[in-house]
């Protein structure tokens, strides 16, 4: 209802997951340009071609962030409400105008499908060197996949979220979501020249003469993000899959002091952590 009282309204049509095999069809419609351009640089991108041919989604986000859910519904808490339906492919968000909402409700459907597929989703980077080898990593938000999946010297396959077939691995996106803290072109180039027109910067302070952003500014989160379209990594593969990893890395962020600073683990072990929640 929300949604039908805005003057207008936005709509993305695009793709999740690279692979054809196992594509879906994704509809973003919401009512901030700013939430219809991540989605745009999120998601992969179709051709005017598939464009033509798109037909119904897969899966609709409805996204009204701008509007609170109401706290007296049975069984609410918080004016927030991030809602999933399997059965009807559909997500509603509201009272939150979080961006990443959206981009990890669509990985919660890659979550629940794949495996169904026999294929393994993860929340992890990916990269692939010269002769083909591909390194994922895993690593919970802001534990640095997106900074080593951006290495010059290897191709990039995405930064956040794939999923492992038999045939190799895919990126279910078509962007990246980078943490902007402390950037820097000393540090991060790729990352640093990826934010230019089209790109989402969020949460930062800028200069309002010169437009010069302070990526050390924390006073709004920790958590302040740039999202852009992974073509703007120079190195980026044109289609986001490759063969089967050569190397497994694991990026605990170990604060306890369990692990050591670097581990190199059997295959048991390295079950063992994945299951014990260390990425």
């Amino acid at each position: 209802d929300y949604l039908n009282t805005r003057e207008r309204l936005y709509v993305i049509d695009a793709f999740g997951g690279a692979d054809p095999k196992y594509r879906l069809k994704v509809r973003v419609i919401t009512s901030r340009a700013y939430h219809a351009l991540f989605m745009h640089n999120m998601l992969i991108r179709p051709t005017e071609k598939e464009l033509e041919d798109f037909g119904d989604p897969d899966f609709t986000i409805f996204n009204a962030g701008e509007f609170p859910a109401n706290r007296y519904t049975e069984g609410m808490t918080s004016s927030t409400s991030v809602s999933m339906s399997f059965s009807r492919r559909e997500m509603v968000i509201l009272g939150t105008q979080y961006a990443g909402e959206m981009k990890k409700g669509l990985f919660t459907l890659f979550n629940y499908l794949m495996p169904k597929q026999g294929v393994l989703s993860m929340h992890a980077s990916a990269n692939e060197g010269k002769k083909g080898d591909v390194s994922i990593f895993f690593g919970l938000s802001g534990t640095g996949k997106t900074t080593l999946s951006s290495d010059p010297e290897r191709a990039l396959i995405g930064d956040d979220e794939h999923c492992w077939t038999e045939d190799g691995v895919f990126n279910i996106e078509g962007g990246c979501y980078a943490k902007a803290i402390n950037l820097s072109r000393e540090q991060e180039p790729e990352i640093f020249d990826a934010a230019k027109f089209g790109s989402v910067l969020e949460n930062v302070k800028y200069d309002l003469i010169n437009r010069d952003v302070d990526y050390k500014d924390n006073s709004l989160t920790e958590n302040t993000r740039l999202s852009y379209p992974i073509h703007y990594i120079h190195n980026a593969k044109k289609v986001s899959v490759g063969p089967k990893p050569s190397n497994v890395i694991m990026l605990t962020c170990d604060a306890f002091g369990v692990l050591p600073p670097v581990a190199k683990l059997s295959p048991e072990q390295a079950m063992y952590h994945f299951m014990s929640g260390y990425t």
